[in-house]
């Protein structure tokens, strides 16, 4: 009995090695990213699918699309206190936690941790996928996470609401 314990712990631990590895592997693509396009913003823009995508360079001061620029110490502070909440509520459940809900929970942690580190080091967000298919905000690496990160976290949700739904363990 015990060694199925142990067995249990050790996979969990492994998972969690995952976990902090592909969280990280997502942070360092966003920030090598968005040195690449400062470092380049001078040639910028560039047409990479004629009428469908450009590389932007764009100083986002705001939150999400701009909104509310101007106020980035405010909205560090926010991102931060979130980042925190989430990560330990994820870090208490993570052994209760499927595959879904941890890519999911990797993906919203490193976008929120890619656009505060910008916050913090350059007091904005870099800014460069530029979808030119229709009018639409310019962003970049750290959105996607984001983006992907809570849908991929709603469809873990959804299922395991039908699976328990299922079992008739919904109360």
């Amino acid at each position: 009995m015990n060694i199925l314990k142990y067995m249990r712990e050790l996979e969990v631990y492994m998972n969690k090695i995952k976990f902090f590895i592909f969280m990280i592997s997502l942070i360092v693509i966003d920030q090598i990213s968005k040195v690449l396009i400062v470092m380049n913003k001078e040639v910028l823009p560039k047409t990479i699918i004629n009428g469908l995508l450009n590389i932007t360079y764009c100083e986002n001061r705001g939150i999400a699309f701009g909104f509310a620029s101007g106020h980035v110490h405010f909205f560090s502070i926010l991102t931060l206190v979130l980042l925190v909440i989430i990560t330990i509520v994820v870090y208490l459940k993570f052994d209760k936690m499927n595959g879904l809900y941890s890519i999911g929970a990797a993906m919203l942690i490193a976008g929120g941790i890619g656009n505060f580190i910008d916050r913090a080091f350059r007091l904005y967000v870099v800014d460069f996928i530029d979808i030119r298919l229709f009018e639409f905000p310019i962003f970049n690496i750290a959105d996607i996470c984001v983006v992907l990160g809570v849908i991929i976290i709603g469809i873990a949700s959804v299922i395991n609401y039908r699976r328990e739904e299922a079992n008739g363990n919904n109360s």
